[in-house]
Protein backbone atom coordinates (compact mmCIF):
# COMPACT_ATOMS: atom_id res chain seq x y z
CA UNK A 1 0.00 0.00 0.00
CA UNK A 2 1.45 3.71 -1.09
CA UNK A 3 2.24 5.63 2.04
CA UNK A 4 -0.09 9.42 1.65
CA UNK A 5 1.80 12.14 3.59
CA UNK A 6 0.23 15.09 3.31
CA UNK A 7 1.86 17.49 0.76
CA UNK A 8 4.07 20.42 2.51
CA UNK A 9 3.57 23.62 2.30
CA UNK A 10 7.29 24.79 0.68
CA UNK A 11 7.09 28.04 2.82
CA UNK A 12 6.27 26.41 6.04
CA UNK A 13 8.71 23.43 5.11
CA UNK A 14 11.57 26.31 4.29
CA UNK A 15 10.96 27.83 7.97
CA UNK A 16 11.04 24.29 9.43
CA UNK A 17 13.56 23.35 7.64
CA UNK A 18 15.83 26.59 8.58
CA UNK A 19 15.09 26.13 11.77
CA UNK A 20 15.96 22.96 12.63
CA UNK A 21 18.94 23.65 11.11
CA UNK A 22 19.73 26.24 12.95
CA UNK A 23 18.86 24.03 15.97
CA UNK A 24 21.39 21.19 15.67
CA UNK A 25 24.46 23.26 14.08
CA UNK A 26 24.19 26.86 14.76
CA UNK A 27 25.52 28.45 17.72
CA UNK A 28 23.09 30.37 18.29
CA UNK A 29 20.46 27.66 18.16
CA UNK A 30 22.42 25.62 20.30
CA UNK A 31 22.62 28.34 23.29
CA UNK A 32 18.71 29.45 23.01
CA UNK A 33 17.01 25.98 21.66
CA UNK A 34 13.54 27.00 22.89
CA UNK A 35 12.64 29.98 20.22
CA UNK A 36 13.43 27.44 17.84
CA UNK A 37 11.29 24.68 18.72
CA UNK A 38 8.32 27.61 18.55
CA UNK A 39 9.22 27.77 15.18
CA UNK A 40 9.37 24.63 14.24
CA UNK A 41 5.83 24.07 15.94
CA UNK A 42 4.14 26.55 14.08
CA UNK A 43 5.75 26.19 10.62
CA UNK A 44 5.01 22.31 10.62
CA UNK A 45 4.98 20.46 13.84
CA UNK A 46 5.25 16.83 12.40
CA UNK A 47 8.23 17.62 10.17
CA UNK A 48 10.14 15.34 7.71
CA UNK A 49 13.40 17.00 7.99
CA UNK A 50 16.37 17.27 4.73
CA UNK A 51 18.37 14.79 6.70
CA UNK A 52 15.48 12.24 6.13
CA UNK A 53 14.71 12.43 10.00
CA UNK A 54 11.08 12.97 11.23
CA UNK A 55 10.79 15.81 13.64
CA UNK A 56 7.72 16.19 16.83
CA UNK A 57 7.45 19.21 18.57
CA UNK A 58 3.72 18.98 19.69
CA UNK A 59 3.06 17.93 22.96
CA UNK A 60 -0.42 15.76 21.51
CA UNK A 61 1.61 14.32 18.84
CA UNK A 62 4.66 13.83 21.09
CA UNK A 63 2.32 11.50 23.44
CA UNK A 64 0.44 9.91 21.06
CA UNK A 65 3.53 8.83 18.90
CA UNK A 66 5.19 7.51 22.16
CA UNK A 67 2.20 5.32 23.28
CA UNK A 68 1.71 3.61 19.35
CA UNK A 69 2.36 0.07 18.73
CA UNK A 70 4.10 0.77 15.88
CA UNK A 71 6.99 3.10 17.84
CA UNK A 72 10.33 1.28 18.98
CA UNK A 73 13.60 1.74 19.26
CA UNK A 74 15.51 -0.35 16.24
CA UNK A 75 19.23 0.60 16.96
CA UNK A 76 20.07 -0.82 12.75
CA UNK A 77 17.52 1.30 11.34
CA UNK A 78 18.66 4.42 13.74
CA UNK A 79 22.60 3.99 13.11
CA UNK A 80 22.36 3.38 9.49
CA UNK A 81 20.44 6.60 9.34
CA UNK A 82 22.94 8.35 11.33
CA UNK A 83 26.44 6.97 9.76
CA UNK A 84 27.80 5.85 6.99
CA UNK A 85 29.94 2.22 6.70
CA UNK A 86 30.08 -0.55 9.86
CA UNK A 87 28.98 1.03 12.61
CA UNK A 88 29.32 -1.83 14.99
CA UNK A 89 32.47 -1.93 14.66
CA UNK A 90 32.62 1.27 17.02
CA UNK A 91 32.65 -0.28 20.56
CA UNK A 92 30.63 3.10 21.53
CA UNK A 93 28.47 2.46 19.62
CA UNK A 94 28.30 -1.59 20.32
CA UNK A 95 28.26 -0.57 24.00
CA UNK A 96 25.17 1.62 22.95
CA UNK A 97 23.34 -0.68 21.30
CA UNK A 98 23.44 -3.34 23.93
CA UNK A 99 21.92 -0.87 26.61
CA UNK A 100 18.84 -1.70 27.78
CA UNK A 101 17.29 1.67 26.16
CA UNK A 102 17.75 0.69 23.23
CA UNK A 103 15.93 -2.79 23.50
CA UNK A 104 12.65 -3.81 22.36
CA UNK A 105 9.99 -6.03 23.76
CA UNK A 106 10.58 -9.60 24.52
CA UNK A 107 14.18 -8.35 25.31
CA UNK A 108 13.15 -4.71 26.80
CA UNK A 109 10.11 -6.52 28.61
CA UNK A 110 12.42 -9.63 30.66
CA UNK A 111 15.61 -6.61 31.13
CA UNK A 112 12.92 -4.54 32.98
CA UNK A 113 10.93 -7.00 35.07
CA UNK A 114 14.13 -8.11 36.14
CA UNK A 115 15.36 -5.00 37.56
CA UNK A 116 12.24 -3.92 38.52
CA UNK A 117 12.67 -6.71 41.35
CA UNK A 118 15.63 -5.03 42.31
CA UNK A 119 15.25 -1.79 41.93
CA UNK A 120 12.38 -1.01 44.45
CA UNK A 121 10.78 1.74 45.89
CA UNK A 122 12.07 0.75 48.99
CA UNK A 123 15.26 0.39 48.13
CA UNK A 124 15.27 4.23 46.36
CA UNK A 125 13.83 5.88 49.76
CA UNK A 126 16.35 4.06 51.89
CA UNK A 127 18.89 6.39 50.02
CA UNK A 128 17.08 9.84 51.79
CA UNK A 129 19.36 9.89 54.50
CA UNK A 130 22.63 9.07 52.72
CA UNK A 131 21.72 12.00 49.99
CA UNK A 132 20.95 14.76 52.85
CA UNK A 133 24.38 13.60 54.54
CA UNK A 134 26.45 14.26 51.17
CA UNK A 135 24.93 17.05 50.16
CA UNK A 136 25.33 18.49 53.75
CA UNK A 137 29.24 17.39 52.89
CA UNK A 138 29.25 19.15 49.55
CA UNK A 139 27.79 21.95 50.39
CA UNK A 140 29.80 23.15 53.19
CA UNK A 141 32.19 24.47 51.35
CA UNK A 142 30.47 26.47 49.12
CA UNK A 143 28.63 28.26 52.09
CA UNK A 144 32.29 29.20 54.18
CA UNK A 145 33.33 30.47 50.57
CA UNK A 146 30.39 32.63 50.25
CA UNK A 147 29.54 30.51 46.62
CA UNK A 148 31.55 28.38 44.20
CA UNK A 149 30.19 26.58 40.54
CA UNK A 150 26.57 24.92 42.25
CA UNK A 151 27.00 22.32 39.36
CA UNK A 152 30.14 20.75 39.02
CA UNK A 153 31.12 20.96 42.84
CA UNK A 154 28.12 20.01 44.09
CA UNK A 155 25.14 18.43 41.61
CA UNK A 156 27.56 16.23 39.89
CA UNK A 157 29.45 14.32 42.77
CA UNK A 158 26.44 14.54 44.65
CA UNK A 159 24.21 12.41 41.81
CA UNK A 160 27.50 9.98 41.14
CA UNK A 161 28.18 9.43 44.78
CA UNK A 162 24.22 8.83 45.43
CA UNK A 163 24.18 6.55 41.77
CA UNK A 164 27.27 4.78 43.41
CA UNK A 165 26.12 4.16 46.75
CA UNK A 166 22.85 2.63 45.01
CA UNK A 167 24.80 0.27 42.62
CA UNK A 168 27.79 -0.73 45.27
CA UNK A 169 30.62 1.52 43.53
CA UNK A 170 33.44 2.02 45.85
CA UNK A 171 32.98 6.00 46.15
CA UNK A 172 36.53 6.61 46.42
CA UNK A 173 36.44 4.79 43.12
CA UNK A 174 33.25 6.98 41.39
CA UNK A 175 35.17 9.99 40.49
CA UNK A 176 36.95 8.04 37.69
CA UNK A 177 34.12 7.16 35.85
CA UNK A 178 33.34 11.03 35.62
CA UNK A 179 35.00 11.78 32.51
CA UNK A 180 34.48 8.80 30.99
CA UNK A 181 31.26 8.67 31.21
CA UNK A 182 30.58 12.04 29.87
CA UNK A 183 33.08 10.86 27.06
CA UNK A 184 31.07 8.48 25.74
CA UNK A 185 27.44 10.29 26.60
CA UNK A 186 28.68 12.35 23.37
CA UNK A 187 27.55 9.20 20.91
CA UNK A 188 23.79 10.37 21.72
CA UNK A 189 24.72 13.44 20.22
CA UNK A 190 24.00 14.57 16.29
CA UNK A 191 27.17 15.62 14.85
CA UNK A 192 29.43 13.77 16.88
CA UNK A 193 33.17 14.26 15.43
CA UNK A 194 35.75 11.66 14.51
CA UNK A 195 37.64 12.71 17.36
CA UNK A 196 35.02 12.61 19.31
CA UNK A 197 34.74 9.00 18.28
CA UNK A 198 37.33 8.16 19.16
CA UNK A 199 37.06 9.36 22.62
CA UNK A 200 34.13 7.47 22.82
CA UNK A 201 35.14 4.30 22.07
CA UNK A 202 38.06 4.44 24.44
CA UNK A 203 35.59 5.62 26.92
CA UNK A 204 33.74 2.36 26.25
CA UNK A 205 36.45 -0.09 26.47
CA UNK A 206 37.67 2.03 29.71
CA UNK A 207 34.10 1.36 31.24
CA UNK A 208 33.29 -1.85 30.02
CA UNK A 209 36.72 -3.16 31.86
CA UNK A 210 35.50 -1.30 34.93
CA UNK A 211 32.04 -2.52 35.05
CA UNK A 212 33.42 -5.96 34.44
CA UNK A 213 35.44 -6.13 37.33
CA UNK A 214 33.08 -4.76 39.71
CA UNK A 215 30.42 -7.44 38.49
CA UNK A 216 32.78 -10.20 38.82
CA UNK A 217 33.50 -8.94 42.65
CA UNK A 218 29.64 -9.01 43.22
CA UNK A 219 29.65 -12.47 42.01
CA UNK A 220 32.05 -14.03 43.76
CA UNK A 221 30.73 -12.00 47.26
CA UNK A 222 27.69 -10.25 47.52
CA UNK A 223 26.75 -7.10 49.55
CA UNK A 224 23.60 -4.69 50.30
CA UNK A 225 24.17 -2.80 47.00
CA UNK A 226 22.00 -2.83 43.72
CA UNK A 227 24.26 -4.75 41.71
CA UNK A 228 24.32 -7.94 44.44
CA UNK A 229 20.27 -7.54 43.88
CA UNK A 230 20.74 -7.63 40.22
CA UNK A 231 22.54 -10.74 39.74
CA UNK A 232 20.16 -12.37 42.06
CA UNK A 233 16.87 -11.49 41.10
CA UNK A 234 15.23 -13.64 38.81
CA UNK A 235 11.93 -13.30 36.76
CA UNK A 236 8.94 -15.50 37.07
CA UNK A 237 10.57 -17.95 34.01
CA UNK A 238 13.81 -18.69 36.24
CA UNK A 239 15.97 -16.28 34.11
CA UNK A 240 18.71 -14.04 34.80
CA UNK A 241 20.65 -10.89 33.87
CA UNK A 242 23.92 -12.41 32.33
CA UNK A 243 27.54 -11.13 33.31
CA UNK A 244 27.50 -8.66 29.77
CA UNK A 245 24.17 -7.63 30.59
CA UNK A 246 24.63 -6.68 34.05
CA UNK A 247 28.11 -4.87 33.32
CA UNK A 248 25.47 -2.91 30.73
CA UNK A 249 22.93 -1.97 33.15
CA UNK A 250 25.86 -1.08 35.77
CA UNK A 251 27.11 1.73 33.25
CA UNK A 252 23.28 2.70 32.36
CA UNK A 253 22.36 3.12 35.93
CA UNK A 254 25.12 5.04 36.84
CA UNK A 255 25.45 7.24 34.17
CA UNK A 256 21.94 8.06 33.49
CA UNK A 257 21.38 8.96 36.47
CA UNK A 258 24.37 11.21 37.59
CA UNK A 259 23.99 12.88 34.28
CA UNK A 260 20.06 13.82 33.90
CA UNK A 261 20.17 14.57 37.75
CA UNK A 262 22.82 16.91 37.78
CA UNK A 263 21.31 18.95 35.11
CA UNK A 264 18.07 18.37 36.96
CA UNK A 265 19.54 20.10 40.09
CA UNK A 266 21.20 22.49 38.29
CA UNK A 267 18.46 23.83 36.48
CA UNK A 268 16.17 24.30 39.56
CA UNK A 269 18.53 26.43 40.86
CA UNK A 270 19.19 28.12 38.02
CA UNK A 271 15.31 28.90 37.73
CA UNK A 272 14.75 29.60 41.63
CA UNK A 273 17.97 32.61 41.18
CA UNK A 274 16.45 33.76 37.97
CA UNK A 275 12.67 33.70 39.75
CA UNK A 276 13.42 34.82 43.19
CA UNK A 277 9.10 35.50 43.54
CA UNK A 278 8.67 31.57 42.74
CA UNK A 279 11.56 31.14 45.06
CA UNK A 280 9.84 33.03 47.93
CA UNK A 281 6.72 31.45 47.06
CA UNK A 282 8.33 27.61 48.05
CA UNK A 283 10.13 29.44 50.94
CA UNK A 284 6.95 30.62 52.24
CA UNK A 285 4.83 27.77 51.44
CA UNK A 286 6.88 24.32 51.31
CA UNK A 287 4.13 22.21 50.04
CA UNK A 288 4.44 23.65 46.97
CA UNK A 289 8.06 22.04 46.45
CA UNK A 290 5.94 18.74 44.62
CA UNK A 291 4.60 21.27 42.15
CA UNK A 292 7.83 23.05 41.92
CA UNK A 293 9.97 20.20 40.92
CA UNK A 294 7.37 19.17 38.15
CA UNK A 295 7.48 22.95 37.12
CA UNK A 296 11.17 22.64 36.60
CA UNK A 297 11.25 18.97 34.77
CA UNK A 298 8.83 20.92 32.52
CA UNK A 299 10.18 23.93 31.89
CA UNK A 300 13.71 22.73 31.96
CA UNK A 301 14.46 18.98 30.97
CA UNK A 302 17.82 17.51 31.49
CA UNK A 303 16.93 15.17 27.81
CA UNK A 304 15.78 17.57 25.09
CA UNK A 305 14.95 15.10 22.25
CA UNK A 306 15.03 11.40 22.65
CA UNK A 307 15.20 9.09 19.47
CA UNK A 308 12.65 6.55 18.30
CA UNK A 309 12.12 4.88 15.02
CA UNK A 310 8.65 2.83 13.55
CA UNK A 311 7.94 -0.85 12.75
CA UNK A 312 4.81 0.59 10.77
CA UNK A 313 2.95 3.80 9.90
CA UNK A 314 1.81 6.06 12.45
CA UNK A 315 -0.64 8.82 11.57
CA UNK A 316 -0.43 12.02 13.50
CA UNK A 317 -3.34 14.45 12.23
CA UNK A 318 -3.39 14.97 8.44
CA UNK A 319 0.38 13.31 8.17
CA UNK A 320 1.18 9.63 8.29
CA UNK A 321 4.95 8.78 9.14
CA UNK A 322 6.30 5.71 7.13
CA UNK A 323 7.84 1.93 8.66
CA UNK A 324 11.25 2.27 9.02
CA UNK A 325 11.32 5.89 9.65
CA UNK A 326 14.07 7.83 12.03
CA UNK A 327 11.67 10.09 14.54
CA UNK A 328 13.55 12.76 17.20
CA UNK A 329 10.91 13.63 19.45
CA UNK A 330 11.64 16.71 21.53
CA UNK A 331 10.25 16.77 24.53
CA UNK A 332 11.34 19.49 25.69
CA UNK A 333 9.30 21.68 22.92
CA UNK A 334 6.10 19.03 23.75
CA UNK A 335 6.71 20.57 27.09
CA UNK A 336 6.60 24.22 26.14
CA UNK A 337 3.76 23.43 23.73
CA UNK A 338 1.36 26.48 24.38
CA UNK A 339 -1.64 24.43 23.14
CA UNK A 340 -0.70 22.28 26.48
CA UNK A 341 0.44 24.32 29.07
CA UNK A 342 -0.76 28.22 29.16
CA UNK A 343 1.77 30.98 28.67
CA UNK A 344 4.46 27.80 28.44
CA UNK A 345 7.54 30.00 28.64
CA UNK A 346 6.69 31.05 32.05
CA UNK A 347 8.45 29.21 35.42
CA UNK A 348 5.52 28.84 37.52
CA UNK A 349 5.60 26.62 41.09
CA UNK A 350 1.68 27.13 41.02
CA UNK A 351 0.70 25.90 37.75
CA UNK A 352 -1.57 22.07 38.98
CA UNK A 353 -2.57 19.21 37.26
CA UNK A 354 0.07 19.62 34.45
CA UNK A 355 2.31 16.24 33.43
CA UNK A 356 5.32 17.08 31.68
CA UNK A 357 7.02 14.48 29.32
CA UNK A 358 10.79 15.00 31.19
CA UNK A 359 10.82 11.23 31.96
CA UNK A 360 9.54 9.66 28.93
CA UNK A 361 6.66 7.59 28.22
CA UNK A 362 5.70 4.05 27.65
CA UNK A 363 7.88 1.20 28.01
CA UNK A 364 11.12 3.23 27.90
CA UNK A 365 9.30 5.70 31.00
CA UNK A 366 12.57 6.94 32.88
CA UNK A 367 13.73 4.01 35.46
CA UNK A 368 15.46 5.86 37.88
CA UNK A 369 12.85 9.24 38.18
CA UNK A 370 12.13 8.35 42.07
CA UNK A 371 15.32 8.40 43.21
CA UNK A 372 16.09 11.65 40.92
CA UNK A 373 13.23 13.32 42.50
CA UNK A 374 14.25 12.32 45.66
CA UNK A 375 17.29 13.96 45.50
CA UNK A 376 15.09 17.61 44.31
CA UNK A 377 13.23 17.07 47.28
CA UNK A 378 16.43 17.41 49.49
CA UNK A 379 18.45 19.66 47.76
CA UNK A 380 15.82 22.68 46.69
CA UNK A 381 14.45 22.94 49.85
CA UNK A 382 17.73 22.79 51.82
CA UNK A 383 19.08 25.38 49.27
CA UNK A 384 16.28 27.71 49.33
CA UNK A 385 16.35 27.57 53.10
CA UNK A 386 19.86 28.04 54.24
CA UNK A 387 20.47 31.03 51.42
CA UNK A 388 17.60 33.39 51.48
CA UNK A 389 19.98 34.93 48.82
CA UNK A 390 21.65 34.05 45.70
CA UNK A 391 22.62 35.18 42.11
CA UNK A 392 24.87 34.32 39.22
CA UNK A 393 28.13 35.54 39.08
CA UNK A 394 29.21 35.27 35.78
CA UNK A 395 27.37 34.13 32.17
CA UNK A 396 26.13 30.82 31.75
CA UNK A 397 27.93 28.82 29.24
CA UNK A 398 25.85 26.21 27.63
CA UNK A 399 27.33 23.00 26.12
CA UNK A 400 26.82 22.75 22.26
CA UNK A 401 24.93 19.60 22.53
CA UNK A 402 21.43 18.80 20.89
CA UNK A 403 20.00 16.17 23.19
CA UNK A 404 21.79 17.34 26.69
CA UNK A 405 22.21 21.14 25.81
CA UNK A 406 22.93 21.83 29.40
CA UNK A 407 24.86 24.62 31.46
CA UNK A 408 29.21 23.86 31.74
CA UNK A 409 28.83 25.67 34.99
CA UNK A 410 26.35 27.36 37.60
CA UNK A 411 28.84 29.74 39.28
CA UNK A 412 26.57 31.15 42.52
CA UNK A 413 27.07 34.13 44.72
CA UNK A 414 25.07 33.80 48.37
CA UNK A 415 24.18 37.27 49.25
CA UNK A 416 21.91 35.92 52.09
CA UNK A 417 22.82 32.84 54.62
CA UNK A 418 19.93 32.12 57.37
CA UNK A 419 21.09 32.29 60.57
CA UNK A 420 20.93 29.27 62.68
Amino acid sequence: MTTHIAPPDAAAEHAANEAFAELLFSPEGLADPYSRYHRLREAVPVHRSTLGTWVLTRYDDVEEFLRSKEVNKDIQVYMAGRFAGQWDQHPALRKLAANMLWANPPDHSRLRRIVNRAFTVKRVMQHRVYIEQRFDELIAPLAEAGGGDFSNDVCFPLALSVMAHLVGVPQEQAPLLRDKIRDFQRVFEPGITASEFRTADEAAVFLDDYFGELVRERQRERRDDLLSALIDAVDEDGERLTFYELVQMCHMIIAAGSETTTFFMTNGIRLFIEHADQADLVRKDPGLIGQAITEVLRYAPSAHMIPRTTTGPVRLGDVEIPAGSRVMVWIAAANRDPEHFPDPDRFDVTRKDTTPLAYGLGIHFCLGWRLANLQAEVVFPAMLNRFTGMEITEPLRHRARVAFPQLEALPIRFTKVKEA
